[in-house]
């Protein structure tokens, strides 16, 4: 893992964490539901950007046809 992967992913858990104090009072007992969903989305969001979009292809070759 990158240096810069682990940067995010921590940075993230340590967003997660004062997500959940904040929400606690907020939301009570669906506040670690809430707090693991925008985690989850911000992990995600945070790959899309250090993965740098790339998109994997299927070469043609390997596909069989249909008849």
């Amino acid at each position: 893992m990158s240096k810069a992967a682990a940067g995010a992913v921590i940075a993230m858990f340590t967003v997660g964490a004062g997500m959940m104090t904040l929400l606690g009072s907020v939301l009570g007992s669906y506040a670690e539901a809430a707090t693991l969903a925008l985690v989850g989305v911000g992990l995600f969001a945070g790959s899309s950007v250090l993965g740098g979009g790339s998109k994997v292809t299927v070469p043609s070759a390997g596909i069989a046809k249909e008849a």
